[in-house]
């Protein structure tokens, strides 16, 4: 039989093919050998760093809710902070939790997870951004209105937004988000960090006190 298996040829090698089976089969019967004359390909390897992207292509990563104080609102009805008061920024905390998510192929899985490192606040004035490492805090009256977020979420107008377009800013808020992945083989590593945004319009008006109620 091992001549038959052979055909003749003096090259190569013969190899044995191997089935996956529940162990109901009579052993020596799931099988078969073949002669080539090159090593078979062996089953593709599957690279955990594809799968840590897959797993994260499958979350919805949320975008900050633009929380802010003072958020008032014009006789226009446009919405508005004030000069130099302290502006709290802040998003839900429901869009600031950690994420995982895992992909599986070829006996290989992988997983990822996703954490919020920072929120931040582009002011929309020329200012320089601001942040802080958490989702912020949302002003309650028991604050005062003009204390600063005991978060270190809060940006300072220094003008008012009479000479911008509409005459209103458009402040830019942002999550920064982590990406680790972990595979099955052993192997880690990260990918590169995301960030989530939302924009919000609003006026930096100029007044003497605030009325809050």
């Amino acid at each position: 039989m091992g001549t038959a298996v052979w055909g003749g040829h003096t090259d190569g090698a013969i190899y044995l093919c191997t089935f996956l089976s529940t162990g109901a089969s009579v052993p020596g019967t799931n099988g078969f050998a073949f002669w080539s004359a090159t090593a078979p390909a062996g089953p593709p390897v599957v690279d955990p760093v594809a799968l840590a992207r897959q797993a994260l292509r499958s979350l919805t990563i949320p975008a900050p809710t633009p929380g802010r104080y003072p958020a008032g609102s014009l006789d226009t009805g446009q919405p508005y902070t004030v000069v130099n008061a302290y502006t709290w920024f802040w998003t839900d905390a429901a869009s600031f939790e950690v994420l995982t998510a895992r992909a599986d192929a070829g006996g290989v899985s992988a997983e990822v997870t996703v954490t919020p490192t920072a929120l931040s606040f582009m002011p929309g004035d020329g200012g320089a951004t601001v942040s802080c490492p958490g989702p912020g805090v949302a002003w309650q009256p028991t604050d005062g209105v003009w204390a600063p977020s005991p978060a270190g979420c809060d940006y300072r107008y220094p003008h008012s937004s009479i000479h911008e377009p509409d005459q209103e800013v458009t402040a830019v808020y942002g999550i920064q988000w982590s990406v680790a992945w972990r595979s099955s083989t052993g192997a880690s590593g990260t990918l590169p960090a995301l960030t989530t945004t939302t924009s919000a319009a609003f006026a930096v008006a100029e007044v003497q006190s605030l009325v809050t109620g």
